[in-house]
């Protein structure tokens, strides 16, 4: 075999291999991740570029800043969460060194330039969106929207392990949006 045809299939196969890593780390996180659920905010149905899903904002988006973080750039910082009686998580506590645990993600938290005094960091969460079928997606939106309409908010389930969360399922009322969807209007 030719060297170049060497270095070729060599290229190739990092192409294939970059992106089969990610989704055997996913799904890693999803068969042996530990399940936290957190409160979401109001969902965002549409974007022209990515298509349809419904934006998952956990909550809090902001969160007092730990000893030691100042302001003006994006620090890492790992956040340790405790469950309620009803099965919903919080954070506890955020560290600026890593933090080992079942239920530990990483997030990205900044402190703005302009308010360095402030006592609280907003956090940048690794779960944003929630895909669904394209057809679906309006229809789990105008759910989600009565469901705000009866102050109930949806549930983010994540599945969390070695740090990283992946997004399993988001909960309406304590029901799965994809079974929320599939039930008939009342």
């Amino acid at each position: 075999m030719r060297p170049a045809t060497f270095i070729f299939l060599i290229a190739v196969g990092a192409q294939w291999l970059v992106p089969l890593a990610g989704v055997w780390e996913q799904e890693q996180i999803l068969a042996q991740g530990t399940i936290v659920r957190i409160r979401c905010a109001a969902p965002d149905p549409y974007d022209p570029l990515r298509g349809r899903f419904l934006a998952v904002q956990p909550e809090p988006t902001e969160f007092p800043r730990p000893a030691g973080m100042h302001g003006g750039k994006t620090t890492t910082v790992w956040a340790t969460f405790k469950t309620d009686d009803q099965g919903l998580s919080t954070i506890a506590s955020l560290s600026l060194e890593p933090v080992s645990g079942k239920t530990v993600i990483k997030l990205a938290a900044r402190l703005p330039r302009w308010k360095s005094d402030d006592e609280n960091v907003r956090l940048e969460w690794p779960v944003d969106r929630f895909y669904l079928n394209e057809g679906f997606a309006a229809e789990a939106d105008r759910r989600m929207a009565e469901l705000f309409r009866d102050g109930k908010q949806p549930v983010a389930v994540l599945r969390v392990r070695d740090g990283r969360a992946v997004l399993e399922d988001l909960l309406l009322d304590g029901i799965s949006v994809r079974q929320v969807i599939s039930q008939p209007l009342e």
